[in-house]
């Protein structure tokens, strides 16, 4: 089903249609926060605070969202601290995330702990992954062309250095380097391995570049928009020579998607659409004129899609246009204070000023950021996504490939990760009655079975604050738990960090 049609029936629903006119801004709704439950609280408070109230609380420290984008069913953030977390469908090794290849998605964010701290990412929306980090280095994560159920973990490019922004179309990317040029590089596809970048001539003072088929357009620090194609033969990168594109006015920011289409939004926060065609003298020429699209809407910056786009406004409210002759655009309930976004083939995400994340739209693999629905999978309003909880064991990262969850206010965490880490142990035995585990920490023997609120240390009984349960392939339990093994457990609700020291 191609995606405009899909949105007609389906996503519209997620708005209510409204005169575009100036909206003021209503109070934020509070959500359940994040606490820990009693026993693995210890000497930390607990916080019963929204997700938005703790975003903003933490913004400072890092902890709050700068970047999304939404893939193919999955989705990558990046926040304030330059963490990468991503959630949504494994299915083709999209998330980058070693071991998992065999969980066909995630039901939660979860960390790519390999990654250095960076400064923007990007996807060609099929799975495939770059980002910058904050000593120019361009890094590499996600799906292998030509593997199935295989993925590219973190790694850094060769020979990119100065590097402030990328794009990618998964066979070729381009990297903005901070004097404004642009370098280019392809990918092997069946080695995996990318080329050594080139420069590419005839373009100067670029400040954002945008790629869809086989094209690229870059947006230069004077407010013009530049196109030219890629192509390869004989294994070398062939590019077209660069040329500006004639009677747009200037723009701030662009937004493509597919080979003719393209969208920018001036300086008085009017959106434009236009289509050009590159002529065989190799001039630029629209075929279409430009069109303003709702030019009464003052608006911040536009991300285009299939079959749609999103405008995020000055006011910091969310519209999506379908872009159908005699439409207007409709605004996205729920939202407010938005200042970025990503518009995905069949779910969105946006976030807002202090850092959290919304998603809406289809959810059959989790990429809205919360666990599926029991009916037809779609989130039909923005919701908050999941809060990442970030693990440390004896102060350092949790090198799992599986995320932490808060589940009816009690912290659950990958056992077996957590085990190896601590020097411990995690065995299975299955009988007629069923899987009963066994976590041996030091001289300490825990068993317990899945969907059991009860634990057995040393023969001695006890409960839980929550059953076992399996997420994503991982066996789950308490955080609370360690502490029963003698392990000082701290809970920092302002972090969303759990601190798990050894005996």
């Amino acid at each position: 089903m191609k995606y405009s049609h899909f949105m007609q029936g389906v996503l519209l629903s997620a708005v209510v249609v409204t005169a575009v006119s100036p909206h003021s801004l209503a109070a934020a709704s509070t959500q359940p926060g994040d606490r820990m439950d009693s026993a693995a609280r210890l000497s930390v408070s607990s916080s019963a605070e929204s997700p938005a109230a703790s975003a903003s609380s933490t913004a400072a420290l890092g902890t709050a969202f700068v970047q999304v984008a939404a893939g193919n069913y999955y989705s990558v953030g990046l926040r304030a601290d330059g963490s990468v977390w991503t959630w949504g469908r494994n299915l083709l090794g999209e998330l980058g995330i070693p071991d998992t290849t065999a969980v066909s998605s995630m039901v939660a964010p979860v960390r790519l702990n390999t990654l250095p701290p960076l400064n923007s990412i990007a996807t060609d929306g099929y799975g495939y992954q770059l980002g910058v980090a904050r000593d120019g280095t361009v890094w590499e994560w996600g799906s292998r062309p030509g593997y199935v159920r295989e993925t590219q973990v973190p790694r850094a490019l060769r020979g990119l250095s100065g590097i402030s922004q990328v794009t990618t179309l998964q066979k070729y990317s381009f990297g903005l380097g901070s004097d404004g040029s642009v370098k280019a590089w392809m990918k092997d596809q069946k080695s995996g391995d990318s080329s050594q970048p080139i420069s590419v001539k005839g373009l100067k003072n670029i400040v954002q570049l945008q790629s869809a088929s086989d094209y690229i357009c870059a947006l230069d620090s004077a407010g013009s928009v530049w196109r030219f194609t890629v192509n390869t033969s004989d294994n070398q990168l062939h590019f077209s020579v660069p040329v500006r594109i004639q009677g747009l006015p200037a723009l701030k920011q662009i937004s493509t998607q597919h080979a003719y289409d393209a969208y920018g939004v001036d300086r008085s926060g009017k959106v434009w659409k236009w289509s050009s065609i590159q002529a065989s003298s190799g001039t630029e020429k629209l075929y279409v004129k430009p069109v303003s699209i709702q030019p009464s809407l003052q608006v911040q910056n536009v991300y285009a899609s299939i079959g749609y786009m999103l405008l995020v406004s000055r006011q910091g409210e969310v519209w999506m246009y379908d872009g159908k002759p005699g439409r207007s655009a409709v605004k996205v309930k729920g939202l407010q204070r938005i200042v970025s976004a990503s518009a995905g083939d069949t779910h969105r995400l946006a976030v807002d000023a202090k850092g959290q994340v919304y998603g809406w739209g289809a959810n059959n693999w989790n990429e809205v950021g919360v666990p599926r629905n029991a009916g037809d999978g779609m989130e039909y309003a923005p919701v908050p996504i999941q809060r990442p909880i970030t693990i440390r064991i004896n102060g350092t990262l949790l090198p799992a490939s599986f995320p932490a969850v808060n589940k009816n206010n009690s912290i659950i965490v990958p056992v077996k990760s957590i085990a190896k880490e601590l020097g411990g142990s995690l065995e299975a035995t299955t009988t007629q009655e069923g899987t009963t585990y066994r976590l041996q920490y030091g001289q300490t023997t825990v068993t317990f079975r899945p969907g059991s609120a009860e634990a057995s240390i040393q023969g001695r009984s006890m409960a839980l604050s929550s059953p076992v349960s399996m997420i994503n392939g991982a066996v789950m339990v308490p955080a609370s738990l360690f502490k029963q093994l003698g392990c000082q457990v701290d809970w920092n609700p302002t972090l969303a960090e759990l601190s798990i020291q050894g005996k």
